[in-house]
């Protein structure tokens, strides 16, 4: 198996993962090595990409605190690496700065000061802010990998955004009810958040699929009622003869049991989520013509004499 840049991987995987993620696609040596030139950077056990220096000083600067997605990547959960490259800060409503970076986007607002440690939003207010101004993609993958790490609690997230009112309380409260904490890594949420974004619903994240008693494996994300499977495929290399054979098992497997399994690169999901996007709609579509296809057989016509 070829070894990936741990660079590329954790842009990949969305800015952050833990060693359990890289393991088998990344050398320990070469993450080591990025460690120490700086590329990478460690943190209770987590890998990031140190993305953090500018929007500190900024903050300093503006007077400002730094929230949103700019927060997310303080507390170290998985982002789209396709977003805009901005610092997101926010100041109190009344407050003016005439004079700001092109890379800054700020948003006015009041902060409690119980939403705020330091310079930086808390993991609380940070996925709040992000499920009301950021787009679907940024909110999904923020509120999963904030769930998924057990940094906020789904009761008092649902708490939050039921407190919330003005402008984007409810979209952020319609938000709050589509995350999920089983999804591995952004890769996965922003492949939700794309059918999501188009209406369709039913796709659950990391779900075991078993046919006649036999242990099939964890899909990324699976229809149950369509019997769609929907694969991210990452960093999987088939760079052995065992490697090659496993995979091709699962997804014979796969159909034979009756789902229909459909895969998908990190390169489409990220810039390419139209065509992803109208490959499930015709999966979709192939699966109600062929329930609309079956028909009950016809009784013969008894022969009049």
């Amino acid at each position: 198996m070829g070894a990936v840049d741990p660079v590329d991987a954790l842009r990949a995987l969305g800015g952050t993962a833990r060693w359990k993620q890289l393991a088998g696609h990344v050398a320990r040596r070469a993450l080591a090595r990025a460690v120490a030139s700086g590329q990478v950077t460690r943190a209770r056990g987590t890998y990031s990409l140190p993305t953090g220096e500018r929007a500190t000083t900024l903050a300093v600067l503006l007077r400002a605190t730094r929230s949103h997605a700019t927060a997310a990547e303080h507390w170290g959960w998985s982002l789209p690496p396709d977003r805009p490259a901005t610092v997101r800060l926010t100041v109190p409503f009344k407050a003016q700065r005439t004079k700001q970076p092109a890379d800054v986007r700020l948003r006015y607002r009041d902060l409690a000061p119980t939403a705020v440690v330091g310079d930086v939003t808390t993991r609380l207010q940070t996925v709040v802010d992000c499920l009301r101004d950021e787009s679907l993609r940024v909110a999904v993958s923020v509120g999963d990998s904030a769930l998924r790490a057990g940094d906020v609690r789904r009761d008092e997230l649902f708490a939050a955004v039921d407190a919330l009112r003005g402008p984007g309380s409810a979209v952020a409260r319609m938000r709050a009810r589509l995350l999920d904490g089983r999804a591995a890594n952004a890769f996965e949420s922003c492949a939700r958040a794309v059918l999501i974004e188009a209406g369709i619903t039913g796709f659950e994240p990391q779900v075991s699929i078993r046919h006649r008693n036999v242990y099939i494996g964890r899909v990324d994300l699976a229809d149950r009622a369509r019997r769609i499977v929907v694969e991210c495929d990452g960093f999987e290399f088939h760079g052995t003869l065992e490697a090659m054979t496993r995979d091709c098992s699962r997804h014979t497997w796969l159909v034979s049991a009756g789902w229909r399994p459909l895969r998908f690169t990190w390169h489409q999901v990220m810039f390419e989520p139209g065509w992803v996007l109208e490959r499930v709609q015709d999966t979709i579509a192939e699966v109600e013509r062929a329930r609309f296809a079956v028909q009950p057989p016809r009784r013969a016509r008894r022969a009049t004499v």
